[in-house]
């Protein structure tokens, strides 16, 4: 494995899957590690993660996405959340600090998760997809919690579309886009 081209390639949202596969079970477990062990401020709970492989509360999430702008007036849904398995991040607050909770490290802690459980996955040879267009309040209804806040599927991909198409709409492809982030180096 080539980390730089894992790193690289795990930039990519990917929105069709292969369904006829499963994700491993030890796999699975290494999510729960990547997720649960990765650094927040002050080793602090800022966040808890449902993981979710049901089908039909996978497609129930599904259902709730459609907000992605293509045209003036015209929606689609986000078929990242149609993969393998999804992972809802929800803000917490840490149950030893229930005065002092901050939005600004829920997001924090919840992005440094979320980056820590995408490149566990693409390193294990799966792909990803991350998606906060959702309607949180029926997604918390859904996965029994509150305050859900990101969205990642991971799973298998359909190698016979292009990652752009949608899992459900033939031939509709989501634009994607290269960045070009501004480095320096100070010395």
């Amino acid at each position: 494995m080539n980390l730089k081209d894992v790193i690289t390639k795990s930039q990519r949202t990917q929105r069709n899957w292969d369904l006829t596969k499963a994700i491993n079970k030890d796999d699975l477990d290494l999510f729960k590690i990547a997720v649960s062990q990765c650094p927040t401020k002050q080793n602090r709970n800022w966040y808890n993660v449902v993981f979710i492989s049901d089908r039909n509360k996978i497609e129930q999430i599904y259902n709730t996405t459609d907000g992605f702008t293509y045209e003036k007036g015209k929606t689609t849904t986000n078929s990242q959340t149609l993969a393998n398995l999804l992972v809802v991040f929800c803000a917490d607050i840490d149950s030893r600090d229930k005065i002092n909770s901050d939005t600004t490290d829920n997001s924090i802690s919840i992005g440094i998760a979320a980056a820590y459980l995408n490149l566990t996955a693409h390193m294990l040879n799966y792909k990803t997809g991350f998606c906060a267009c959702f309607k949180n309040g029926e997604v918390d209804k859904i996965i029994n919690d509150t305050n859900s806040m990101l969205i990642l599927g991971i799973g298998h991909a359909d190698e016979k579309k292009d990652r752009k198409e949608h899992h459900l709409n033939k031939g509709f492809l989501y634009p994607s886009f290269n960045k070009n982030v501004n480095i320096r180096e100070l010395k």
